[in-house]
């Protein structure tokens, strides 16, 4: 090797390695600069990976890669485009990364890098100092002529790759300080890096490009199935691949592991291997290549899991004791027992990772597989730390749901509940709207939270609980919830010989019922929740099973026995002071008095139980016996008055609930009624066919006798003169 001062005051090092003669140059500052004698005699390295078999979908994402190339042309891009595609575990980064380098090759005729970075691996990641000295050596530098330090290897690096035009896949990244070393400065250059962190920094100071990937759509994940496992195999039992598809929660990994399983198993169905995956807790082990243990699904959540912090690990391990399908921050807060800010931080972490999905603002959820892999790993916890944060987590919902039921419903009588622990911190609620959208978010997981309670021993919750969603279960019809969160409240209840809890539970459980018109086992939780009210000496249990029986007899169309149970309720609340049940039992004997044609005396008692109804302020309540009166208005023959009675009516539900619901539709439907028999069919069709449009999904059977009605008007016609 030759030295040489010169003018400059540079040393030049003339190094041959091959065929290729490469100048290296280190300036007073001791920056290096690399120029190629030939740049046509340089290596053009070819380490992409084989392309995954069976790629299936992802035409997006593909796409979104085409367009930061530059629409796929030849012309070079006007600077380094990085693209961080980001994802959780076996979501695919890789296979997408190496399908589109694999497309794209071609126009980066200098040559393509990749390399695992093994950035969650079981082992240490890769450093960009190795690497550097891998790419270095594949672009033809020779061993000796590596400088030892990481910046020059670095400057080395992007000198070398100056005036070419190469391909560089970094795949499985864990942090933005082990890629951006490897990034050249060279605009005819493109960098593409997986990894299932979002790589946040990346995309602030280096304008890297993010993709985040998701499962596949699940015609993606039936067509991927149907590829591994053969096409007539999968067509031959269409419904069980789809589940296949469901129970992978249409994962690639798990898709892929899963059709392979079948694949090498030609006498095994997929129904078969479907009815195997059934058993949430069995379904990682399933999910495993038999002769490959890196492949394993809960192996490769694994390394995620094992990068995490610990406090971020413990996090992770809690969020498998939550029974419903997503958390919001203040829940997962009451799971660590910490504030809302430090927990914020922590979901940052996993959602960072892509071992947790944000779904909206503060809300989060798992994917199915790594929902059963923190399960899992929710046994590592101790159990007493289990235990308090189930507890905190199951006193959260009840106390927030308490709270969001009075902001609901301010009216609503009080329910029993437990003290609230000095742990435990619920929402509060401004007013109706909020605690409407509250419920509606947590729907699932509040059925859920019940269900769960009785296998962790949380049965006060288990029969409080149900009480506080109970109105807006009602409210929205959701009349198989309401059944199933009562009959295991009544369990709870039963279960801790609770009997004040098992006359609430009767009660309701009989309530629920009248949605499915099972009036006669209604009957019967009413005379049970009466028998335990006088029992115990509750008098304002006593007087709601009186009501509830009342109403029932109303709607049986057993109107003595109805007016005599509603006079005996309406006394005994009369007597207690308890207004909003006057207002309800007022109600239900004006019908029983209009039942037996009673006219003036039910007109008398329904517009008092309005007055109070009014008096409490009780939007919703009012409209109730506003369509009681319109039927009697309209069985007098004051039909006008009873047109605005109900016009009054689906005004107040607007206003308190908004369209679409129960009750809003119920009285859309008088008021076709009405409309039809005074001579308006076009009116009349037009309330039919919005409550038609809500009781379609709310309530079939009364659905189908509104379409009854408008069939009986006959076709629509655009020139009607009605």
């Amino acid at each position: 090797m030759g030295h040489e001062e010169n003018s400059a005051g540079k040393v030049v090092n003339a190094v041959v390695g091959g065929a290729e003669q490469i100048v290296q140059a280190r300036d007073v500052t001791g920056d290096i600069h690399v120029h190629a004698s030939s740049s046509s005699a340089l290596p053009r390295p070819r380490q992409l990976p084989p392309t995954v078999t069976h790629f299936t979908g992802r035409d997006a994402e593909l796409g979104i890669l085409d367009t930061l190339l530059g629409n796929t042309g030849a012309g070079r891009p006007s600077a380094v485009v990085i693209s961080a595609i980001a994802g959780a575990a076996g979501i695919g980064k890789t296979s997408l990364a190496v399908r589109w380098a694999h497309r794209v090759k071609d126009q980066f005729p200098d040559g393509q890098l990749h390399v695992n970075l093994r950035g969650y691996d079981s082992g240490p990641p890769l450093t960009a100092h190795h690497v550097l000295d891998s790419f270095l050596r594949a672009l033809g530098v020779p061993a000796e002529q590596i400088p030892p330090e990481a910046d020059a290897k670095a400057g080395l690096y992007r000198s070398v790759l100056a005036g070419r035009r190469m391909l560089v896949v970094l795949d499985n990244a864990a942090t933005p300080d082990q890629v951006r070393p490897l990034l050249p400065s060279e605009p005819g250059c493109m960098v593409v890096v997986t990894s299932r962190s979002r790589l946040s920094g990346l995309v602030a100071r280096d304008g890297a490009h993010r993709i985040s990937l998701d499962v596949l759509a699940p015609d993606e994940a039936y067509a991927l199935l149907r590829e591994v496992i053969g096409r007539t195999r999968a067509d031959y039992e269409p419904q069980a691949t789809a589940e296949l598809a469901r129970s992978c929660a249409h994962l690639p990994l798990a898709l892929r592991i899963a059709a392979e399983r079948i694949a090498s198993r030609p006498h095994l169905s997929v129904a078969d291997l479907v009815q195997e995956l059934a058993g949430e807790h069995d379904r990682l082990d399933m999910l495993a290549a038999d002769d490959d243990e890196t492949t394993a699904v809960r192996t490769v959540f694994s390394w995620s899991y094992h990068a995490l912090p610990d406090q971020a690990a413990r996090l992770f391990r809690l969020l498998g004791l939550q029974p419903g399908p997503s958390i919001s921050l203040p829940g997962a807060a009451a799971l660590t027992g910490t504030t809302t800010a430090s927990t914020q931080r922590l979901l940052a972490t996993l959602t960072g990772v892509h071992l947790l999905t944000e779904t909206g603002c503060d809300r989060y959820q798992f994917h199915d597989l790594l929902r059963d892999y923190a399960v899992e790993r929710s046994a590592d916890e101790p159990v007493h730390r289990r235990e308090d944060a189930t507890r905190r987590l199951f006193q959260w919902y009840l106390h927030t749901a308490h709270a969001a039921l009075f902001a609901f419903y301010p009216q609503h009588p009080e329910i029993p509940i437990h003290p609230r622990p000095p742990d435990c911190h619920p929402l509060t609620f401004i007013d109706n709207d909020h605690a409407r959208t509250w419920f509606t978010a947590e729907h699932a997981n509040l059925m859920a939270i019940i269900r769960r309670a009785p296998t962790v021993g949380q049965h006060t919750v288990g029969w409080q609980l149900p009480n506080a969603v109970d109105c807006y279960l009602a409210d929205h019809h959701h009349v198989a919830d309401q059944i199933a969160v009562h009959r295991l409240g009544l369990a709870a209840a039963q279960h801790l010989g609770h009997q004040l809890g098992q006359r609430w539970a009767h009660g309701h459980l009989g309530e629920a019922l009248w949605g499915e018109r099972r009036y006669d086992e209604a009957i019967v939780h009413h005379q049970q929740a009466l028998t335990i009210g006088r029992s115990i000496g509750n008098r304002f249990g006593e007087a709601s099973a009186l009501g509830d029986l009342g109403h029932v007899y109303n709607l049986l169309g057993r109107y003595r026995e109805a007016a005599d149970h509603s006079r005996q309720a309406l006394d005994i609340v009369r007597e207690i002071g308890h207004q909003r049940n006057q207002a309800v039992n007022l109600t239900n004997l004006g019908n029983a008095l209009r039942g037996m044609g009673h006219l003036d005396q039910a007109l008398t008692h329904l517009q008092q139980g309005l007055n109070i109804f009014i008096a409490i302020g009780a939007t919703g309540g009012q409209a109730w016996p506003l369509r009681c009166i319109a039927k009697v208005y309209h069985q007098q023959g004051h039909s006008d008055h009873a047109v605005d009675c109900l016009r009054q009516a689906a005004a107040l539900h607007l206003q308190y609930a908004g369209p679409g619901t129960y009750s809003y539709a119920m009285t859309l439907g008088d008021l076709g009624t009405v409309l039809n028999d005074i001579g308006r069919p076009r009116e009349a069709r037009d309330a039919w066919n919005e409550a038609l449009s809500i009781l379609n999904d709310l309530d079939p059977h009364q659905a189908d006798q509104i379409r009854e009605h408008l069939n009986a008007l006959g076709p629509t016609e655009n020139n009607s003169s009605e």
